[in-house]
């Protein structure tokens, strides 16, 4: 509802240096990373019932050197002793236990851990010892995440208003877009489970003195042409770790194509 007074995705800002707008505020990446870190201790120490003092932080495993230090620079401004920084798929790694769905261990040692979340994607691959974890390949792309999907569907929605009623939704601001991306983001989720989805979004704004309505559906299969090369670049970075790994030569990556 209020655009201006809020910081989202703030993960790929991380060992930037630039001021992000919040209100009257201008926070560089790593104090508003700062007063999450210091939110999540203190709920923490609420359920433990023990003051959170020390942290491992994870991060994405294609971090660089700056995002690194800007996380741990982060930990520190909100009070913390950051003991560690880990790879989010490796931290993924280490709670991984076939026992908890009743499988059986599978013969190969391998793990492909596939991470696409908000705002970046990763792809580890590491082998499992015993209690040992190697990680034989990391990459990623730090500016891809759900975000961007969310991102495409709001794009259509925003085409779907210039054709049907005439309205550019740049000529809403950035609350519009926004609630576009909100509305995205449900329509996402639902298509995991329906293969269509209808919008029926009364009162977006209101344009001429008359409610500004969003009216379409939106089909799976249609969802995903919006997204492939989306997917595809996820995919090329899956053929580069395999690749690192020495789990795939160049010619078998093409063949599985």
């Amino acid at each position: 509802a209020y655009p201006e007074l809020t910081i989202r995705s703030v993960k790929r800002r991380m060992g930037l240096d630039e001021h992000l707008r919040m209100g009257t505020q201008a926070l560089l990446p790593e104090e508003v990373s700062a007063r999450i870190l210091s939110y999540l201790a203190e709920g923490a120490g609420k359920i433990t019932g023990k003051p959170v003092k020390k942290v491992v932080i994870t991060v994405p495993a294609f971090f660089n050197d700056a995002q690194r230090r800007a996380t741990i620079k982060a930990g520190e401004l909100a009070g913390l002793e950051v003991v560690r920084i880990i790879n989010e798929p490796t931290a993924a790694s280490l709670v991984y236990d076939y026992a908890d769905d009743g499988e059986s261990a599978p013969d190969s040692p391998y793990v492909l851990v596939y991470d696409l979340g908000g705002g970046t994607f990763d792809v580890s691959i590491l082998k499992l010892n015993g209690e040992i974890r190697e990680v034989l390949a990391s990459c990623g792309d730090t500016a891809l995440g759900g975000d961007d999907f969310d991102e495409r569907l709001a794009d259509h929605f925003a085409r779907h208003l210039l054709e049907n009623t005439g309205f550019d939704a740049r000529d809403g601001g950035q609350t519009l877009r926004t609630r576009l991306c909100d509305i995205a983001e449900k329509v996402k989720i639902k298509l995991s489970d329906e293969s269509i989805v209808k919008v029926a979004e009364v009162g977006l704004q209101i344009n001429n003195d008359k409610p500004l309505n969003l009216e379409l559906e939106i089909d799976r299969r249609e969802y995903e042409a919006m997204i492939r090369d989306l997917v595809d670049r996820t995919l090329n970075k899956v053929r580069e770790a395999l690749h690192e790994a020495s789990l795939v030569s160049r010619s078998e990556e093409h063949t599985s194509e």
